[in-house]
């Protein structure tokens, strides 16, 4: 053999060690055609590294340069490949791997004569046996190694279907020859106990591979079942062999969790079950009612069971149905106490056990299966009650000295199991109802252990849902004055866990004043104990909620309780607080309204004014006045008409107006009044200051009036024209003062401060509009100044941000998105509006041909929005309207720009990725201004370079006539698409696809 320049033996001898001189050559050697024989060459020395590196050039040689060889040679090399495989089965195991790499290799690369694979097994066994070998070990990473370049090689469509149908052909052999490795263990079935002596020969590492090729050779078909059902019934036989060894100390973990694996892919895998799963079934359900499985689970710790319990879970989990249509035989009745037994598996979840998670969602599953099989069963009942049992016990927390060893991950895994945990209580009580109902109040009243008392309650608040409003037979056990609430002190988790279960059923307790009235002032009482308020707050809201019509009496002491929390509470918690009793008092009539928020006003008006006179352009300082504006957006957030409330007044129902009118006037209160006028007063004070605002401070302020500015009437609401004027104030202290020469001075911070001012306009212009329970002078002309001020200065900002207004846009994409959505909204829902801020709507129409130049969705998707709703409502066929004229002579300016900078960005000036929004207004502009848009197109479209010189004239002929004919959006993307599509010249690549 002869290498060009090199010396075959120095470089062999090189390869032991290696040397990186070897290294750096042998990939350039490999492409020789005389690295053929260099390969064998290898294999044949005594040194495992050089074995290897033979073993790496056939694997190379195969993949790249087997079409080089004519068919004898190809044949003769398939021959010794299987040699090298066997003679190498008992070498090192990256030598045999890479053989047997080379070898699937080159069965995938075989052109058209068949894969071959039942005969490349057959080969390998024959070699073996001729040379004395024991072919298993070559046949089971061979079968692994094909399993994995299948799943990665990139096949054609042709070769798929002649490999696949090899596969299945010969998947019935491949199947049994790893069979025959994993029962590498003996032993006689028909004992407990039997006597187990190892094959020779057959080590574990090598079952373990072969389990795992079971498991990859499965999910290449499903075969019928008689062959799948006797395999099962071979691969649960030895799973109880391992069983044993495991139950005397002899198991191995990787052979054990191999095997279940693939255990478990067998008794989990739809489709067998779809095809035979009563078979499948009958035959799972047999081994697993036999007394070894459940000794398994009995006797082994929790990382002994839990590959057994995965198993055994997915089983049930798959075939539910199953199980709940046989509830009463005994191999089912076997099962369920086997699944009960993992259910309550000694330990604490998550912290030195992680077995009794795994069933929890059989349970749920179970309860759906027999819920809909309408299956009545005594073993179910008695079932589920065990599992209750199971449950209070496995989520009482840790013993104190157990829980503050846990580390953090471990609480949180315990915490995790809880919740599934209430899950599989919750399906409990769909099958138990009453007599679990019963069990877990008289378990909750009883419990001597506060942890016990506590799951007892977690378990209560878990079936909370589903415990009927008219249940009066053990609910006011627990809810009785000095039952429940009334507990000894220093046991903060049970505390919490009352309080949870408080507001979990204020529902219930909404028909039963009598409970109600003693269970709310205990909640109340539990916010003086700091690690109780977060649960007493939850508690509190969700009461109020649901009690509010019944609080009626309780609103003193409510608004004091909000009041004192101004003081005691975190301002979260104040926040949360304030609106419960809003709720409550929003509730009663509006004659009581002034009163009842008197005292609440009275404290957080002086308390607004004080944070005021603090501020300072210090951030420390506006902490205060930002807690102080969330308070009263909270409370203002309460005390909101509900939205249907608003729409059925709206839409002329009389009820509802008369609601809302009486509402208005019962606001017209002197406090009330004197309330919103200190808060517009206060306000304005900041705005004195604008070295004071940050983006922040601002914020809280604009969502403090928002949360009062509404379409109905709200008590802390002044008129719109107050709230005009104090928007633009804000505006003119934040972004833009009128300067002498009339033009805007724009601040510093206009891009920062001026996004949330142009969402409170949006918002204001929505509400802002005469209403059958308002006395508010007309404010649309005042609003609309305010709008087209507003729009303006921002185009001015942008001018002056950067040398172009595509660039201003692309740097200040948020500024873009809020004024195009501004426009938007006063467009769709304030149309009249737009008549009074001309300006506003032709500076966002020039603005918009800009915006449709920038490659950012955030930029470019709210100005297509816009324009496309500017081009719809400015049609000739459109609903006329004040506001149509504008329209249509914006359309008439402005469409010619837009249709150019559109087509320009589907010719290849924008990502195709933004392809959808220009789609929208090319389309909008087409359908309703069909002959404009006709002689736009065919102007543009004149330029052999636009919108791109790889679009050719029979291109964009074809593009137009297809465009102009279509009336479908479907059909015009796809129009649109193709041409996207020929302007980059795209054709024939996978993007065209």
């Amino acid at each position: 053999m002869g290498l060009e320049g090199i010396d075959v033996d120095a470089f062999v001898q090189a390869l032991s060690i290696p040397t990186q001189e070897a290294l750096a050559a042998l990939p350039q050697i490999q492409k020789q055609p005389e690295a053929w024989q260099l390969a064998f060459d290898l294999l044949a020395t005594n040194n495992d590294t050089c074995q290897f590196f033979g073993a790496h050039t056939l694997h190379a040689k195969v993949t790249r340069d087997l079409d080089t060889l004519d068919t004898d040679r190809r044949e003769a090399l398939r021959h010794e490949l299987v040699r090298v495989a066997v003679e190498s089965s008992k070498g090192a195991a990256n030598v045999l791997s890479k053989l047997c790499q080379a070898l699937a290799a080159y069965l995938l690369a075989q052109p058209t004569e068949g894969c071959l694979l039942g005969a490349a097994m057959s080969a390998i066994q024959e070699r073996a046996q001729s040379t004395g070998n024991d072919a298993a070990y070559a046949i089971v990473e061979f079968l692994g190694v094909f399993a994995e370049e299948l799943n990665t090689t990139a096949l054609a469509t042709a070769e798929q279907a002649r490999i696949v149908q090899d596969v299945r052909d010969a998947l019935p052999q491949a199947l049994q020859v790893l069979l025959g490795v994993v029962s590498g263990l003996e032993g006689s079935p028909a004992t407990d106990a039997p006597e187990f002596a190892r094959r020779a020969g057959q080590q574990v590492s090598w079952r373990v591979r072969a389990w795992r090729g079971l498991q990859q050779w499965l999910q290449f078909g499903v075969p019928g079942d008689t062959l799948f059902v006797p395999l099962l019934e071979a691969v649960l036989a030895q799973l109880r062999v391992l069983a044993a060894y495991q139950l005397r100390g002899d198991g191995d973990e990787d052979e054990i969790a191999a095997a279940t694996t693939a255990a478990d892919d067998m008794v989990g895998n739809a489709a067998i079950a779809a095809r035979f799963g009563r078979s499948v079934s009958e035959t799972v359900l047999a081994h697993f009612a036999q007394p070894w499985l459940a000794q398994v689970v009995e006797h082994s710790d929790s990382e002994g069971v839990l590959p057994w319990a995965a198993m055994i879970v997915t089983f049930g989990e798959t075939y539910t149905e199953h199980i709940a249509a046989h509830l009463d035989e005994d191999h089912v009745v076997a099962y369920l106490r086997l699944a009960v037994a993992l259910t309550q598996f000694p330990g604490h979840a998550g912290l030195d056990e992680e077995v009794s998670v795994q069933p929890l969602g059989l349970w749920c599953l179970l309860q759906e299966a027999l819920a809909d099989s309408e299956t009545s069963s005594t073993f179910a009942h008695s079932a589920y009650a065990d599992v209750v049992r199971a449950l209070l016990a496995k989520c009482a927390y840790p013993p104190t000295e157990v829980w503050t060893a846990a580390d953090r991950d471990a609480r949180e895994q315990f915490t995790a199991y809880r919740r599934e945990a209430g899950d599989a209580l919750l399906g409990a009580f769909y099958v138990l109802r009453g007599d679990m109902l019963c069990a877990l109040v008289d378990s909750a009243l009883a419990a001597s252990d506060w942890r016990y008392a506590e799951a007892a309650l977690f378990a209560l608040r878990s079936v909370g849902e589903a415990v009927p409003q008219d249940e009066n037979d053990h609910l006011p056990r627990l809810f009785a004055p000095g039952a429940l609430m009334q507990l000894q002190p220093g046991l903060t988790t049970l505390h919490a866990a009352v309080l949870s279960l408080a507001g979990a059923y204020a529902e219930w307790l909404s028909a039963r004043p009598a409970l109600l009235a003693d269970v709310v002032p205990r909640v109340a009482a539990a916010l003086n104990e700091p690690a109780l308020v977060p649960a007493a707050v939850t508690a509190l809201r969700r009461l109020c909620d649901n009690c509010r019509t019944q609080l009626g009496d309780a609103v003193p002491g409510l608004v004091q309780l909000a009041r004192d929390s101004l003081q005691t509470l975190p301002s979260r918690e104040q926040q949360r607080v304030l609106e419960a009793v809003a709720d409550v008092i929003l509730a009663q009539s509006p004659s009581t309204h002034a009163a009842a928020l008197a005292p609440l006003t009275a404290s957080l008006l002086p308390a607004l004014q004080a944070a005021v006179a603090r501020l300072t352009p210090d951030p420390d300082s506006q902490t205060g006045l930002i807690d102080c504006l969330r308070g009263i957006e909270a409370l203002a957030r309460g005390l909101q008409f509900a939205d249907d409330i608003e729409e059925r007044a709206l839409a002329g129902n009389a009820e509802a107006i008369s609601m809302l009118a009486f509402a208005a006037q019962c606001y017209c209160d002197e406090s009330l009044a004197a309330f919103r006028a200190g808060m517009l007063s206060t306000l304005n004070r900041v705005l004195a200051a604008p070295e004071s605002l940050n983006d922040e401070l601002l914020e809280a302020m604009l969502a403090a009036v928002g949360a009062y500015v509404r379409r109905g009437p709200h008590a802390f609401a002044p008129d719109f024209g107050q709230v005009i004027s104090f928007v633009r104030c804000t505006w003119e202290a934040c972004v833009a003062r009128a300067g002498s020469d009339g033009a805007p001075a724009i601040s510093a911070r206009w891009a920062d401060l001026c996004p949330p001012l142009l969402q409170s306009m949006a918002q204001l212009a929505t509400v802002a509009a005469p209403k059958p329970w308002r006395s508010d002078t007309d404010t649309d002309v005042a609003l609309g100044a305010l709008l087209a001020r507003a729009v303006g200065d921002v185009c001015t900002g942008l001018a002056c941000a950067a040398p172009t207004l595509e660039a201003a846009v692309e740097q200040q994409p948020v500024v873009s998105e809020r004024v195009f959505d501004l426009g938007s909204r006063v467009l769709l829902e304030r149309l009249e509006l737009v008549v009074h801020s001309e300006m506003a709507a032709a500076h966002l129409c020039k603005l918009g041909v800009h915006a449709l130049a920038v490659p950012s969705r955030l930029a470019l998707r709210p100005a297509t929005s816009f324009l496309g709703t500017v081009v719809r409502l400015g049609a000739p066929s459109a609903r006329a309207s004040s506001a149509s004229p504008l329209l249509q002579a914006l359309c008439s300016e402005f469409a010619p720009a837009w249709l150019r900078a559109t087509l320009a960005g589907i010719g290849g000036a924008l990502p195709r990725s933004l392809l959808p929004g220009l789609s929208e207004l090319l389309f909008a502009l087409v359908r309703h201004h069909l002959q404009p848009a006709r002689a736009w197109i065919a102007e543009l479209l004149r330029d052999p370079s636009f919108p791109s010189p790889h679009a050719s004239e029979r291109a964009k002929r074809q593009f137009t006539q297809q465009l102009l004919a279509t009336r479908s959006f479907v059909r015009a993307k796809a129009i649109i698409s193709e041409f996207a599509i020929q302007c980059r010249n795209l054709q024939g690549t996978s993007y065209a696809s």
